[in-house]
């Protein structure tokens, strides 16, 4: 069992790191990202240079291109970038990725409506997205795409879990786009220690614990004011943290008081 305050906890990324909207005069928000040490198994086992991408829902088009800051790739012009759909398992050198992933928007016609140009997602650690992709060729289906950027270590098996969370629908209608069998096995004392660290509310604990059972990520938020992604990793759990600021100091919401 892992300590419920290891040393690792107590070095989670605090790093605060505030952005502002750009538009007019928009509140102000600050975004965390921690790794904590938990007991966890995913559906695969890496090794060495290997790289393991899934999506919720599956069945995304993953493509791979160097990562550059300036400029967010498209796969229509690197032909020799795609890798296959999600879930999908590949070696890749060390370096920096950009990672592309594509569905078709008939994916989310429980949600969006045809022709799909409203579709818009919540932010779970996405770097970069096109709400809605108009296809070259006429007569193409549409799809939407999600961007995350990728530093793969040298001789490190990493995994990515893109996950398409329509904006503003809660826990329990998201649950039609994850997979009905449970592939993700944790101690649930653990992760539920962490859903009160990370304060989501007693009654969505169990909504988000299935969710993490079925796909690996789970998002929840309270309107526009506090927004949690957990994310399961071999043997962790990475999570990001979007708050609102108030000008008021928040005490750490994540360490239990001692």
């Amino acid at each position: 069992m892992v300590p419920m305050l290891s040393v690792s906890a107590l070095r989670w990324l605090w790093g605060c790191i505030p952005f502002f909207l750009l538009v007019g005069c928009e509140p102000l928000y600050h975004a965390y990202t921690f790794t904590e040490p938990l007991q966890t198994e995913l559906p695969v086992q890496l090794a060495g240079d290997e790289v393991w991408i899934t999506s919720v829902p599956e069945g995304a088009e993953v493509y791979v291109q160097p990562y550059d800051p300036e400029q967010v790739p498209s796969h229509a012009i690197a032909h020799d970038a795609s890798r296959g759909k999600t879930p999908l398992r590949f070696s890749l050198p060390a370096g920096n990725y950009w990672i592309e992933l594509a569905l078709d928007a008939e994916v989310f016609a429980n949600y969006f409506s045809p022709p799909y140009d409203n579709a818009q997602f919540e932010q779970d650690g996405a770097v970069s997205e096109a709400l809605f992709f108009r296809p070259f060729t006429p007569g193409d289906k549409r799809r939407v795409l999600r961007y995350y950027a990728l530093a793969k270590q040298e001789q490190q098996a990493q995994t990515l879990i893109a996950l398409f969370h329509p904006r503003g629908e809660p826990l329990e209608r998201a649950m039609a786009l994850y997979p009905q069998q449970e592939y993700y096995q944790f101690v649930p004392s653990e992760l539920l220690d962490l859903l009160r660290r990370v304060q989501v509310p007693p009654i969505a604990q169990e909504t988000f614990l299935t969710l993490l059972r079925r796909g690996g990520k789970a998002f929840w938020s309270l309107r526009d004011e506090y927004k949690v992604a957990l994310e399961l990793q071999p043997q962790a759990v990475r999570g990001r943290i979007v708050a609102l600021y108030t000008g008021v100091p928040q005490p750490d919401p994540f360490i239990p008081d001692r």
